[in-house]
């Protein structure tokens, strides 16, 4: 399964995560693994001054409370909701609002 976990505070994502595999067919054919590849990889790299770290999926923290990255951030949320209602056995969404 893919864990897509969100952190925010006062309601913007100042970090998430993206690991794991959906399971859902062979390796080279998985249309969830891929939607949820596309979707991520191509909002994390319009991020502006977030810090990345894609060792084993994705990670960003520090991501800079602007206007641009706010949209970007609530596009991937729901983006990938989306994906999790129609796949719910293959995609878990997250969203923790932070204290700090």
């Amino acid at each position: 399964m893919i864990k897509a976990v969100f952190y925010l505070h006062k309601k913007h994502v100042i970090g998430y995560e993206i690991t794991g595999h959906a399971h859902f067919a062979i390796r080279g054919s998985d249309i969830v693994c891929a939607a949820v590849s596309v979707l991520s990889q191509a909002i994390t790299a319009e991020l502006n001054n977030a810090v990345l770290n894609d060792c084993e999926g994705i990670s960003v923290r520090l991501i800079e409370p602007n206007a641009k990255n706010r949209v970007l951030c609530e596009t991937l949320i729901h983006g990938l909701k989306q994906i999790e209602e129609q796949y719910p056995k293959n995609l878990k969404v997250d969203v923790y609002e932070t204290r700090n």
